[in-house]
């Protein structure tokens, strides 16, 4: 039996769950969160697979509310990255879990990200459903 349709099928759900999970942020973001204005003190580079390709994740500054300052790492990456260290920005924050922070704007969202992740993992999902019928039958 060939067991590459079945690590396309976990592949894809990871992929797909993945981009759930970005979305769903984003939109307790979008209705709970509070717009403050911040700097960028950092970015980290990921790389993907050990290549050239991979992300900048920013590591954002600002002060809540309350007046807590607090110093949190964003989990939406790009590349290039849109801001560079020193840049000030406009963060959002939820209010409950301050630690949970984007940059303010289209980006920060999560639409594009969340979208991208869950049609890969969707299409992944199929695909492999597909190859796993196929090899069933």
């Amino acid at each position: 039996m060939n067991t590459m349709p079945l690590f396309g099928l976990l592949f894809g759900a990871v992929f797909a769950g993945m981009g759930i999970r970005v979305m769903t942020v984003g939109q307790r973001l979008r209705r709970h969160g509070v717009r403050v204005p911040g700097v960028v003190v950092g970015l980290r580079w990921s790389s993907g697979n050990g290549n050239d390709s991979g992300v900048y994740y920013p590591t954002l500054q600002f002060q809540t509310m309350q007046g807590s300052v607090v110093e949190t790492e964003s989990d939406l990456g790009s590349n290039p990255s849109p801001v560079r260290p020193g840049q000030q920005v406009m963060v959002v924050y939820d209010p409950e879990r301050p630690q949970r922070a984007r940059l303010d704007g289209v980006g920060g969202k999560g639409v594009l990200h969340g979208v991208l992740f869950l049609t890969v993992g969707a299409v992944i999902l199929v695909v492999s459903l597909v190859a796993a019928v196929g090899s069933w039958l």
